[in-house]
């Protein structure tokens, strides 16, 4: 007799059940109103689609930074549900079918180059010096109002280094504890 393994079927499964459970935290995160209510980022699709990629590219670093293979599928397979996510919100918008492509694919374009210096300014200077790098990079890529950028790089910071110590277990449950950052706020 012969049996046939299924348990590829069973972790992809999984998997998509953990990334539906970490993307529903970080879109609660990155879409909660007190940033947009403090006047640091303006209420715009453009602003909350940029807190959203933050929010990812944070979230991504941390889930890169688990030993392997499963990690890194699960740090794609997120990612490919915060592009499906910007389709779907276009399309909302009522953007027509043929020019959603094209406007996905420029805002994976700036999610992209935001996640790289976003991700080089958590990963190369500590303490303040960090704080002001993250800053920097909000600025520059317009996430923020011009000089409101403080409490979000704070925010940013801290939610990094409590996701850091977070269980990689539970990272790839998708439970991550995007309230470690709450303290900031």
């Amino acid at each position: 007799m012969t049996g046939i393994s299924i348990g590829w079927l069973t972790r992809r499964r999984g998997r998509k059940a953990a990334v539906g459970t970490a993307y529903t935290g970080l879109m609660t995160t990155a879409l909660a109103p007190d940033f947009y209510l403090a006047g640091d980022v303006p209420d715009t699709f453009e602003a909350r689609a940029g807190m959203v990629m933050v929010h990812a590219t944070v979230a991504l670093r941390r889930m890169r930074s688990i030993p392997g293979r499963e990690a890194g599928r699960m740090a794609a397979a997120l990612n490919t549900r915060v592009l499906d996510g910007f389709d779907a919100a276009y399309r909302e918008q009522g953007v027509g079918d043929s020019s959603i492509a094209r406007k996905v694919r420029k805002l994976a374009e700036a999610y992209y180059g935001l996640g790289l210096a976003l991700t080089a300014a958590l990963d190369e200077t500590a303490g303040e010096a960090r704080e002001s790098d993250v800053k920097v990079v909000l600025e520059r890529n317009g996430v923020t109002e011009n000089g409101r950028a403080a409490g979000l790089a704070a925010w940013l910071c801290t939610l990094a280094d409590g996701l850091e110590v977070q269980q990689d277990a539970e990272i790839l449950a998708g439970t991550l504890d995007w309230s470690v950052g709450c303290k900031v706020r």
